[in-house]
């Protein structure tokens, strides 16, 4: 059957009809296939039919295109092409055809999902089934998927238990792989599979230091290049199926330092040197197969070489070397390749945690920006790392999957959502709408009682709004994420034998839920204990350890008064904030018409990572800014710390002066010119590197720290704010221990290791004056004043407005 079958078929109807396939229960057609090989989705198309219309549909072998028709295209199938398909409609009858039986099964998924199906997370009770007795359609569509890979998997891999429903969960929702890109560290297998020839020529290996090592190799020894090329092929011939090899470097460092190696050039032209002679090799003998590589930590820089055209690099998102933002790479890998993957981190839990909003697959706008971005610099393939946690990725893990099969579908982000909420949670559908915007990272809320009180508040509402029996089911799942949240919260916040039991109460929860799918068990239960030394598991309580002896590990199921229960309990014990957040304007000025007092100079702390904004104020042009600064101060493969001048009077917003530092460990002096006056903003970005930054007394410098902005700060630090007159109470969040001195420099408030909100009552005649946080070990930010912190009143910006209502006589 081929597609020139299928246009004839049409001759004479000029756009599709509207086919009737069920009637008041009855089923109309049967489900007729090409051939065998199509009737395991034709089983599950019948199934789901059935479920829909309530109706039997019988399954025919034919090659007749009648009823509800799956077929196939014949000939040779390119590559790129095995995911494609159509569908049409008459009045008589309803033809899929797929260039492989993947995309016929694509296709049937992508027709039910027009039909109202959902598979919103794994598993029956996030499957939406539509009660449609009288079925009928009209379509008529040809499609291909943007990226040809769509992978979305767990890092700690699947449990058991999970591993069917979540790959079904794939399936449904077509985030699958039409070409099987091979892209992970590689170099380990090779020596594993070749110990003999690596044991009789150690000059294979990596020269180290003076000495032959693992795990890299000397990739300018011909023999070695020779041994990886006779590796790739005979992967090849063992499995002629294989669409790829990865040539990927092994993880870590440890590059060649040998004379040889250095001529090549760069760690990246070496590995791509490499994977340039395997490609070559690999399509003399098998035309058309990939070798994949990833960009990522040392060989992340792009290369000075070409690559080969069979060569696709997949950019990481994360672990990038040389000081490169991800937009750089790919523009300089673009430049070199011909295909490019990405290799993304949608959630590490070793990062987030499961916890709401920590994670990049919880964040829906961070999705909506990026995945057509990327397609739009010319990524095809997408691997992206992530966890078995539907609970706060789930919604994002959907809205992904449905963008990387049409990146267009990022225009109806919020179409998406209202689905999902209206056919998951139907009456309950608005509290739901606030609770999935508390999970949502685009605005993330720290971990706190608040954040955790507002999400049972809301599912106690989300309850009393239906009697739905698969509404509650969902209900139910998210009850018990956010039992999770509640318990992690008081696991990370306490300390000796109070830290141990709530890591007891937090480890017997996660097993008995794992199931749901709302956490990833296996990565919490595996990692945790690995990095918390303060805590540790019973004998015979290892992830490992057979459940039946395990004494943490329990079978029993949470019972629906139980789960009750812990919606009234949470809402109890979970208080919210006693204060209304205030905003202020960006609009900085000096803060000297307060006249405040001198005060003992405060200090920032000892470096910063990532990215900081400095805001300073320049009183006339044109003027140099001289700073000091010293980067690498915790790593020096990050490349160079960069500073950026931006004046805010600059009508395109660029950046008039630049400064580098190089990652030394040493002092160095740095002169910023600008022809502007008024307030400027000095970004720092140092790869996470640590870099410090110093400046003259008395300099305008100041940093904010608000919900929307908040400054990490690190080491111990001690700077002041501005309480604006006829505030009563400075409210903010906080994570770390410390002080808060009032304006006489007594203890205000005294901060715990627990992250939480804060609010402390202004005694009058305390307003209008200068407070500050002493001895601070974490972060702070402000809600309720000003979130401007500077070393002291000198160096003080605030809001305009601010400055302009407490100066006035």
């Amino acid at each position: 059957m081929s597609r020139v079958l299928l246009t004839a078929l049409f001759v004479g109807v000029l756009h599709a009809e509207t086919v009737q396939l069920a009637q008041n229960g009855r089923a109309l057609m049967p489900v007729v296939i090409q051939s065998e090989e199509l009737k395991p989705v034709a089983d599950e198309l019948a199934s789901m039919l059935a479920r829909i219309t309530g109706s039997k549909f019988e399954i025919q072998v034919s090659a007749e295109q009648r009823g509800l028709f799956l077929g196939l295209t014949s000939g040779e199938v390119p590559p790129t092409e095995r995911e494609d398909y159509t569908m049409r409609s008459d009045k008589e009858r309803l033809v899929i055809i797929g260039r492989t039986p993947q995309a016929v099964e694509h296709a049937v998924w992508g027709w039910l999902h027009r039909c109202g199906f959902r598979q919103f997370f794994p598993g029956k009770t996030w499957e939406i089934v539509p009660h449609s007795p009288s079925l009928s359609i009209e379509v008529d569509v040809k499609e291909s998927p943007d990226y040809h890979a769509r992978r979305i998997w767990p890092g700690f891999g699947w449990m058991k238990e999970r591993q069917e429903v979540c790959e079904e969960w794939n399936r449904r929702n077509r985030a699958t792989s039409g070409i099987q890109l091979r892209s992970g560290h590689s170099y380990d297998g090779v020596m594993i599979r070749h110990a003999a020839e690596f044991a009789a020529h150690p000059e294979y290996l990596a020269l180290v230091n003076g000495e032959r090592r693992k795990p890299k190799f000397c990739i300018a020894n011909a023999g070695l290049r020779k041994l990886f090329v006779a590796d790739a092929l005979a992967q090849f011939e063992e499995d002629p199926a294989l669409d790829s090899v990865s040539c990927d470097p092994s993880d870590g460092g440890g590059w060649c330092e040998c004379a040889e190696c250095a001529k090549i050039g760069s760690v990246t032209d070496r590995a791509l040197l490499l994977a340039n002679e395997v490609a070559e090799a690999v399509n003399r003998a098998h035309p058309g197969r990939i070798v994949g590589m990833y960009a990522y930590n040392e060989h992340s820089p792009p290369p000075s070489i070409e690559a080969h055209p069979q060569v696709v690099i997949s950019v990481a998102t994360g672990f990038i070397r040389g000081g490169y933002t991800i937009d750089q790479l790919l523009a300089g890998w673009s430049a070199k390749v011909r295909t490019l993957g990405i290799r993304e981190y949608y959630s590490v839990n070793t990062w987030d945690r499961d916890l709401p909003g920590a994670a990049r697959g919880g964040n829906s706008e961070y999705l909506r920006t990026t995945i057509p971005h990327f397609h739009a610099e010319g990524a095809r393939f997408m691997s992206a790392e992530a966890s078995d946690n539907f609970g706060p990725n789930g919604l994002g893990y959907y809205l992904a999957s449905r963008m990387l099969w049409d990146v267009n579908e990022a225009k109806n982000i919020d179409a998406l959502v209202t689905d999902f909420l209206d056919k998951s949670f139907g009456s309950s559908r608005e509290p739901m709408r606030k609770f999935y915007a508390l999970l949502d990272g685009t605005k993330k809320s720290a971990l706190s009682d608040d954040l955790v009180g507002r999400m049972w508040r809301l599912l106690a509402e989300a309850r009393c709004l239906t009697n739905d029996e698969a509404i509650l089911a969902r209900l139910d799942d998210l009850v018990l994420y956010t039992h999770y949240c509640g318990l992690y919260l008081d696991y990370s916040s306490t300390a000796g034998k109070e830290r141990q039991a709530a890591f007891e109460a937090l480890f017997r929860f996660i097993w008995r839920i794992r199931d749901t799918g709302m956490l990833h068990t296996k990565a919490l239960w595996r990692d945790i204990p690995n990095r918390d030394k303060t805590v540790q598991l019973p004998p015979l309580g290892k992830y490992s350890d057979p459940d039946a002896t395990n004494p943490w590990k329990s079978d029993e199921r949470f019972t629906r008064d139980q789960i009750a229960a812990m919606v009234r309990d949470g809402v109890e014990k979970r208080k919210l904030l006693d204060f209304e957040p205030v905003s202020f304007s960006m609009n900085l000025v000096p803060a000297t018409k307060l006249m405040l007092p001198q005060v003992p100079r405060g200090n920032a702390g000892i470096y910063l990572r990532a990215v900081r904004d400095f805001w300073t104020w320049i009183d006339k042009e044109p003027a140099t800014l001289t700073l000091g600064g010293t980067a690498g101060i915790i790593y020096q493969s990050r490349g160079t710390a960069k500073l950026e001048l931006y004046p805010i009077a600059e009508a395109e917003s660029k950046s008039v002066a630049h400064g580098e530092i190089e990652p030394d460990k040493q002092p160095h002096e740095l002169k910023l010119e600008t022809k502007f006056p008024g307030l400027h903003r000095l970004e720092v970005s140092d790869s996470g590197q640590g870099t410090l930054i110093t400046w003259p007394d008395g300099m305008p410098m100041t940093v904010v720290s608000s919900m929307e902005q908040p400054a990490k700060l690190y080491g111990r630090w001690h700077l002041y704010f501005y309480v604006p007159k006829g505030t009563q109470i400075i409210g903010g969040f906080a994570e770390g221990e410390g002080f808060m001195l009032d304006p006489d420099g007594k203890t205000a408030h005294t901060f715990s290791q627990k992250p939480g909100y804060f609010s402390v009552k202004v005694p009058t005649g305390q307003d209008g004056k200068l407070w500050s946080f002493k001895h601070s070990g974490g972060n702070r930010q402000l809600m309720t004043v000003p979130p401007c912190l500077a070393r002291d009143a000198s160096e003080l910006l605030l809001p305009e407005e601010v400055v302009a209502k407490d100066a006035a006589p």
